[in-house]
């Protein structure tokens, strides 16, 4: 009944943000508006919109302890190749760190927005198994 649709990420250059998400994260352009441009993922059914602003704004939020976290999150398979990828690319903002049934790491976008990349063990309750699990018992 409900999921989520798209997110939104606040650009100063469309055509330069449009460039680097499809080059790095394999995006695809779907579609296009006054102000912005939609595009979707290899994988998943969420969307990225990214809407033109006359300067860069913050896509992070700080915790009760002054800690700096996104809004939200891309998953990737083989997080390995991607950490790699990005390195070459020179685009990684932090190293790779495992935790807990996940392992993670951020790159900055032409903006510097940090977006966070993770992989996450089947045996997580966070992995997309699990949840459908979840799902799939809340329809019943």
């Amino acid at each position: 009944m409900f999921r989520i649709g798209s997110i939104f990420i606040p650009v100063s250059d469309v055509e330069q943000s449009l460039y680097w998400y499809t080059t790095y994260f394999d995006a695809k352009e779907i579609g296009r508006w006054e102000g912005g441009i939609g595009l979707c993922l290899p994988d998943g059914s969420t969307q990225l919109g990214l809407i033109q602003t006359s300067s860069p704004q913050p896509t992070t939020f700080k915790d009760a302890s002054g800690q700096a976290h996104v809004y939200f999150n891309v998953i990737c398979e083989d997080i390995q190749f991607a950490y790699q990828s990005f390195e070459q690319a020179g685009l990684i903002a932090t190293p790779l760190h495992d935790f807990g049934g996940m392992s993670c790491f951020d790159v900055r976008d032409p903006d510097g927005h940090t977006i966070s990349l993770i992989s996450e063990d089947v045996t997580s309750p966070f992995h997309r198994d699990r949840v459908n699990d979840l799902q799939t018992k809340g329809k019943s």
